[in-house]
């Protein structure tokens, strides 16, 4: 599994809908992901995505080559409704506990 955590912000006068609606990916990625998305509670501008993709390490390469002419024209559609910059981190899992 892998993990992804971007940080992004949101340019004046863009609402979290406008980014959502430049975020969204016909068809999904071909592969189970998960993506979780949150608004920062004392900063609405502030946007995080969280995506949980099942996937293996050496099955990335390949994935990010067959995805990435739509991500290119989904990342350009983004573009328009965040601030330039954002953080981005990515993670291998290594645990998932339930702690309900």
């Amino acid at each position: 599994m892998v993990i992804s955590i971007l940080t992004r912000r949101l340019r004046e006068g863009k609402t979290l809908e406008d980014f959502r609606a430049a975020w969204h990916r016909q068809g999904g990625f071909g592969v189970p992901t998960r993506i979780v998305t949150g608004q920062a509670i004392d900063d609405p501008l502030e946007i995080v995505t969280i995506g949980f993709t099942d996937l293996e390490l050496d099955e990335a390469e390949a994935f990010l080559e067959r995805t990435a002419p739509e991500e290119a024209r989904r990342h350009e559609r983004i573009a328009e409704v965040i601030e330039p910059g954002m953080t981005r981190a990515f993670y291998i899992q290594i645990a998932d506990d339930d702690l309900s």
